[in-house]
C-alpha cells in the first residue's frame, strides 16, 4: 500500500479504490469456489484443496477493466469462477518455513516521484 504509480493524490485515491474493487471481487470468487471445492471434494482425497488465489487475482486485472470499458457482459465472471474451481491449489498440513532475514531491512526505499499531499 506504500508504493502508488501516480503522483497527485487524486490518481492515488482512484488507485487505491480500483485495488478494494478488485480485492473485494476476488475475495468473493475464492469464497464462493472454495465452497464449491469442499462440496466436491471426495472423502479419499490425500488433502484438502482451496481456490488458487493468484490465478483469480491475474484473470480478475485483465477482465474488470473490460468489462467497465463494455468489452465484456457481466457473464464472464461467472466463466472465471468455473475456471477457479478448476484450478485449484494444495493445502499441505504442517507446512511452514522460518522466512529468511533480509539484510538491507533498514534501507529505505525511494520514489523518483513528486509527494502526493
Amino acid at each position: 500500500m506504500e508504493e502508488f504509480s501516480g503522483a497527485t493524490a487524486v490518481s492515488i485515491q482512484q488507485e487505491f479504490y480500483i485495488n478494494m474493487l478488485l480485492s473485494n471481487l476476488a475475495s468473493l470468487i475464492k469464497n464462493e469456489a472454495d465452497e464449491e471445492i469442499q462440496i466436491s471434494a471426495k472423502s479419499t482425497n490425500k488433502f484438502r484443496y482451496q481456490a488458487n488465489r493468484a490465478f483469480i487475482i491475474g484473470r480478475i486485472k485483465s477482465i474488470v477493466p473490460k468489462i467497465l470499458c463494455g468489452l465484456f457482459e457481466l457473464s464472464i465472471i461467472e466463466q472465471l469462477y468455473t475456471d477457479a474451481v478448476r484450478c485449484r491449489s494444495q493445502l499441505l498440513p504442517g507446512r511452514s518455513f522460518p522466512r529468511k532475514k533480509l539484510k538491507s531491512k533498514g534501507r529505505p526505499h525511494f520514489r523518483n516521484k513528486k509527494a502526493s499531499f
